[in-house]
């Protein structure tokens, strides 16, 4: 297993317009994905920051935001590892795995992701794209 990069991160927001008038409007950055949120087809909105990365915001109007702010994960790609190899090698470690999606989206489109906690309880993504190759 190596990580290659960040995937994405995912951030809890009160007021999505607000967000949309920061992100999108002074930032310039590109949501996509409101229509569908706007139609209760997705839970959240996504921004483009670069190719290879993204910025989820999830609307969550009841949030009452800590000190550390918004902060939901961080997403990270895994190379040259399937995801049932991965599983059992964490496990090994004694990583509990929190939530594992077969297809969810990411910076560079669908894939499988894992859902785990580091020691302080920060939850970190697991995201996969393609399988190993050999």
């Amino acid at each position: 297993m190596r990580i290659s990069g960040a995937d994405h991160t995912n951030w809890r927001v009160r007021d999505l317009d607000a967000s949309l008038r920061f992100y999108r409007d002074a930032l310039g950055l590109e949501p996509f994905g409101l229509e569908e949120y706007e139609r209760g087809e997705r839970s959240l909105v996504s921004l483009r920051i670069s190719e290879d990365f993204i910025l989820h915001l999830t609307p969550d109007p009841g949030f009452d935001r800590p000190s550390t702010g918004g902060y939901d994960h961080l997403a990270l790609v895994v190379e040259g590892a399937g995801v049932d190899e991965v599983v059992r090698h964490l496990e090994s470690c004694g990583v509990r795995i929190e939530r594992r999606f077969e297809s969810i989206v990411g910076a560079r489109g669908r894939g499988p992701a894992l859902y785990v906690r580091d020691p302080d309880g920060y939850r970190v993504e697991l995201k996969f794209y393609q399988p190993p190759e050999g």
